[in-house]
């Protein structure tokens, strides 16, 4: 009852705001809800005679890295992954980002709590598309996508979700460190610091894991993927620049669609070329399901800034808590509210 008790607090004061509609927040305040209501305490599940073995196997790794980060990363000690939700399905949120026609921005959608983000989740994926193609009749380009887990900020208690327990180690392991970063330092509207932040964090938490567990031939391979997916994310961020130039030119927009059709061409060809010699990371079916300017700045919002957060940690001798510091400073000094 509390959970309920809370939820519906939450819609009414939602509601109050104007900022959605009442049905988008009743959809995801009792999508919220229901996470919370079937979920259980991983302690009871582990010793329920009726969990399988590979299930408490998975559900003890959780319990491990969460300990890890709160203790070795400084990550938040919340209520966050204690508790189990299985969803009986392979994700849990589907996630539209909207871009105009001649320009690689996302559109950003306004929440009392979140602040303006780029993109709007919906528990059901009927509820994102209808959502996409209303924005669709209104000239933006979109993308849904799926989404195995997301972070409410510490407003309740993340509980670790089915749809993520098949993850390899050490991808469950950044997915945890990911959005418990989220908690840790959230900036209300600049998706793209919020993204890049937390990306950055479970990357430079799991190297550290790795290490600190004797996993060497692990980190390897951890490296050579992050090394695969940075060459994917540039290659796309390439063609964002090539976009941007070209949306700023004074040509007819005529010629910027025949000229930005052949530019995602390229991008598309290049991807495929390098996927034969191994150097990206396998998008082939991100790609295959065709490329708009929603789908390129999705990336953006989670790469863009990794960068700048590499040379915080540098300059911070790889102390995870003076780095913290440093990235919350930053933000104050470069106008974030």
């Amino acid at each position: 009852m509390r959970y309920l008790r809370t939820v519906l607090g939450l819609i009414a004061a939602l509601s109050l705001s104007g900022c959605q509609s009442i049905a988008y927040y009743t959809q995801a305040a009792v999508g919220q809800s229901a996470l919370l209501w079937h979920s259980r305490s991983i302690d009871e599940v582990i010793k329920d005679p009726r969990t399988s073995d590979q299930l408490r196997e998975r559900l003890r790794f959780v319990e491990r890295i969460r300990e890890y980060a709160q203790t070795r990363l400084f990550l938040p000690s919340t209520g966050s992954y204690q508790r189990f939700t299985d969803i009986g399905r392979d994700f849990v949120l589907w996630s539209v980002v909207a871009a105009e026609e001649f320009s690689t921005e996302p559109e950003v959608f306004c929440h009392p709590i979140a602040g303006c983000v780029a993109y709007q989740g919906y528990f059901e994926r009927k509820d994102a598309l209808n959502f996409a193609e209303e924005l669709e009749s209104r000239g933006f380009e979109t993308s849904v996508g799926p989404v195995a887990a997301y972070s409410t900020l510490g407003w309740f208690s993340d509980p670790v979700l089915s749809s993520v327990l098949h993850y390899p180690d050490a991808q469950l392991a950044e997915l945890v460190f990911h959005e418990l970063a989220h908690e840790l330092l959230f900036i209300p509207d600049d998706t793209t610091f919020n993204e890049s932040f937390a990306t950055f964090v479970a990357r430079a938490g799991v190297e550290r894991w790795l290490t600190d567990s004797g996993r060497a031939s692990e980190l390897k391979e951890f490296r050579r993927d992050t090394g695969r997916q940075d060459a994917t994310v540039n290659l796309i961020r390439n063609t964002r620049m090539r976009l941007d130039e070209l949306y700023t030119s004074p040509i007819q927009e005529t010629d910027k669609r025949a000229q930005k059709n052949r530019i995602l061409d390229e991008l598309m060809t290049q991807y495929f070329e390098m996927r034969k010699t191994g150097t990206v990371s396998d998008w082939d079916r991100w790609f295959e399901e065709g490329l708009n300017n929603a789908k390129l700045a999705s990336v953006g919002s989670y790469h863009d800034d990794v960068g700048l957060f590499v040379a915080l940690f540098e300059q911070s001798d790889r102390d995870f808590e003076v780095f913290y510091q440093s990235a919350r400073a930053h933000s104050i000094r470069s106008g974030s509210p």
